[in-house]
């Protein structure tokens, strides 16, 4: 009872807030379930297509999950991805699926629960399913760090030695990888065995813990880290810089003045013109940097020509093509450029030249070779190049190359 004696409304004051928020994570868990649901029904639409067609079964499939890849606006790697996940949800994991329906599991607990189980076989995949998700209350409230401890508790579980021998192989997929960052950084990391990973970072931390408050050297021990690791790889110090082939994209008149601009950094990405023209300024001072310049459109930002100083590169217009492109032509996906394309298949009489070309990761590449996929070079208002792909199931989707001057 309240003071004035009616009743008291204990419910919170944004309560409908709340229950509009869960309202609407239960329709993303739905919407989410029926793409998956879709993607698998494309799968097979495909499959059955090219069956009748008589085409070969490495055939089949592909191109699919570049195709989901432009409906769903993601990479051609992650569509893969996605198509996998949703085929094993139809054939081993009902219950997951179900509970993704209902909104209990949220769409990112997904890829956690399918990649923890995809080293069992089909039926201990099916009974690991139903021990982790036929009870909603099972997964209540577990973060994914929790799930994903929970998912290989069920499956050392069902099969120790598969797990242990997963554990055992993932090591042959340790590598090194870079992905560009805002503010002119960028974050190269070492997939490592755990204990060697482990022993990277307590060196370089027990290295930083002998320097923190030394003399006059006022680095944090991040920054300390960061500069041993530098050292220690490239065998140079951090403050000498390293001996570099300088691939940027930048007009000559920001790069040669001090006009405002920015400039793309083969491998590194956008950065602001200053920065740039100071990386170049201290690699050419060491007499270490080629810089290949291009000649662009001003109106447009569009790449129409190129000269380069550098002492060895690839064929030039490969080149010329890589450095207008930037990276994969294809919409969503930020691969790295591997093959340069024929936009009109040389095959079909498309000609070997700088409009008829662009830049694709090897995986787009392939998938645009599959049946139903054409791609033609169409104007825009831009002045820039720009391919228009129509995809087997009819649609059209756009690319244009970056503005340059932008």
């Amino acid at each position: 009872m309240d003071e004035d004696g009616g009743v008291e409304d204990d419910r919170p004051p944004d309560g409908g807030m709340a229950e509009r928020l869960r309202s609407m994570e239960r329709q993303r868990c739905r919407t989410v379930f029926e793409q998956y649901r879709l993607a698998a029904e494309l799968l097979r639409e495909r499959v059955c297509e090219r069956v009748a067609a008589g085409l070969a079964q490495d055939r089949w499939q592909q191109g699919v999950a570049a195709e989901v890849g432009l409906a769903l606006h993601m990479s051609p790697n992650a569509a893969a991805k996605f198509v996998n996940r949703a085929v094993e949800l139809e054939k081993t994991m009902p219950c997951a699926r179900a509970r993704l329906r209902e909104g209990d599991l949220s769409p990112e607990a997904i890829p956690v629960i399918v990649g923890g189980l995809a080293h069992l076989d089909a039926s201990d995949r099916h009974v690991a399913d139903a021990q982790l998700c036929a009870d909603p209350a099972t997964l209540a409230g577990m973060g994914l760090k929790q799930l994903s401890a929970r998912v290989e508790q069920v499956a050392y579980r069902l099969d120790a030695q598969a797990t242990v021998d997963r554990n055992a192989t993932a090591e042959k997929d340790r590598t090194v990888t870079i992905r560009p960052l805002p503010e002119g950084m960028a974050r190269v990391s070492l997939l490592l065995p755990v204990a060697q990973g482990v022993g990277v970072y307590a060196a370089l931390r027990k290295h930083a813990a002998t320097l923190i408050g030394i003399g006059a050297d006022l680095r944090t021990r991040g920054q300390i880290m960061a500069d041993t690791a530098f050292a220690r790889i490239t065998g140079r110090e951090a403050a000498a810089g390293q001996p570099v082939t300088v691939n940027l994209t930048m007009p000559a008149t920001v790069l040669l003045g001090d006009r405002s601009g920015t400039a793309h950094l083969d491998g590194g990405g956008t950065m602001p013109a200053e920065i740039a023209r100071n990386l170049i300024g201290r690699a050419t001072a060491a007499g270490v940097a080629w810089v290949k310049r291009l000649y662009i459109a001003p109106e447009s930002g569009a790449v129409v020509g190129m000269d380069s100083r550098a002492r060895c590169f690839p064929d030039e217009l490969a080149e010329m093509i890589r450095a207008r492109d930037r990276f994969c032509r294809t919409p969503y996906c930020d691969a790295p450029i591997a093959h340069t394309d024929h936009v009109v298949p040389h095959a079909s009489g498309g000609p070997t030249e700088f409009q008829n070309g662009q830049g694709l990761c090897a995986a787009c590449n392939y998938a645009k070779e599959a049946t139903g996929w054409t791609s033609r070079v169409v104007p825009d208002a831009s002045g820039r190049h720009t391919v228009d792909t129509r995809t087997p199931s009819g649609h059209h989707h756009r690319s244009t190359a970056p503005d340059q001057a932008a």
